[in-house]
């Protein structure tokens, strides 16, 4: 008979503790080491592919980008700061397809679109994040609500808007991703690190949208996270029409995190993304799936700025 000595006793006791105690983490559902990539459960995806160009003129800083609901074949677009309160409709090829004016909105530093669930009356609206603060000072925030236009074309026209006024729990972030879900309408946003260091990014959450005459609604903050590669600052996203996924970008990747009916996106967010194909773009910041399938386009900076898309099939 094999003797086990007391050493060894303890050596085995040591290593089943050490093993329940990761079943356990699991289980409660612990965001992945920084640096973790999805290998399976992915979108299967071809070459970037360039399909077009933002129209010359004022269009020249594009900071957000999102796909229409009421018209499927449009992007709306809005310049990073130093731009007033508007934003730009362009087709699939960036055409310039008309100019929206949101009188009454501010536009200190407009950083990232996002479209869902109007929170009143039905229907798709978009949402514009003036959430930019690049050095940490600001006491407020706002998201603008506009309804999505009955057709496009002609003259610039003017929208109303709903402005959303929020405040950090924590003091003052700056943010460059505004993430709405497809069905509830809950708002997420993902911060932005400071300089080139690695760090975790804050994810604060809008559970629920507030009335119109609420006042300043706070955040809560539902978790960190950490680009998985390459430049460690988020700088956009979009989460899937149909709620399958959250797509985020830094200023040199593309994350996919996968995302289920019943989960909230910063809970998707603190799983394990895959990595999918990323343009080399000037100060790239936008990024939006495109309706009625996996592809997504993205959009960097600067005059007459290229139009990239991505085709996928779904995991």
């Amino acid at each position: 008979m094999r003797t086990v000595t007391a050493a060894a006793l303890a050596r085995r006791s040591a290593g089943l503790g050490l093993a329940l105690a990761l079943v356990v983490s699991g289980c409660r559902g612990s965001a992945p080491p920084p640096g973790a990539l999805r290998t399976s459960g992915c979108p299967r995806c071809g070459p970037v592919a360039r399909v077009g160009a933002l129209p010359r003129g004022d269009l020249d800083e594009c900071s957000g980008v999102v796909a229409g609901g009421a018209h499927p074949d449009a992007l709306y677009l809005h310049n990073d700061s130093g731009d007033g309160p508007r934003f730009f409709a362009v087709g699939g090829d960036g055409a310039l397809r008309g100019e929206l004016q949101v009188p009454g909105a501010t536009a200190v530093d407009w950083e990232d679109a996002a479209r869902g669930p109007c929170g009143a009356g039905g229907g798709s609206c978009l949402f514009f994040g003036d959430i930019g603060d690049n050095d940490r000072e600001r006491r407020g925030y706002a998201i603008y609500e506009v309804k999505e236009p009955d057709a496009l074309g002609g003259a610039p026209r003017a929208l109303a808007a709903r402005a959303i006024p929020f405040a950090y729990p924590d003091g003052s972030h700056n943010a460059e991703t505004l993430l709405v879900h497809p069905v509830t309408g809950a708002i997420t946003l993902v911060t932005k690190v400071k300089g080139k260091k690695k760090g975790a990014a804050g994810v604060y959450e809008l559970p629920s949208r507030p009335a119109a005459d609420a006042g300043t609604a706070t955040l809560v903050r539902a978790g960190s996270i950490e680009a998985p590669t390459g430049s460690p600052r988020f700088t956009g996203g979009d989460v899937h029409p149909a709620g399958a996924g959250v797509l985020l970008r830094t200023y040199t990747h593309v994350f996919f995190y996968p995302m289920t009916q019943d989960q909230t996106v910063a809970q998707a967010l603190a799983g394990a993304p895959c990595e999918l194909p990323a343009a080399e773009e000037d100060q790239g910041e936008a990024i939006a799936w495109v309706p009625g399938g996996w592809d997504y386009v993205t959009i960097g900076e600067g005059a007459e700025a290229p139009v990239h898309r991505v085709s996928c099939e779904a995991p």
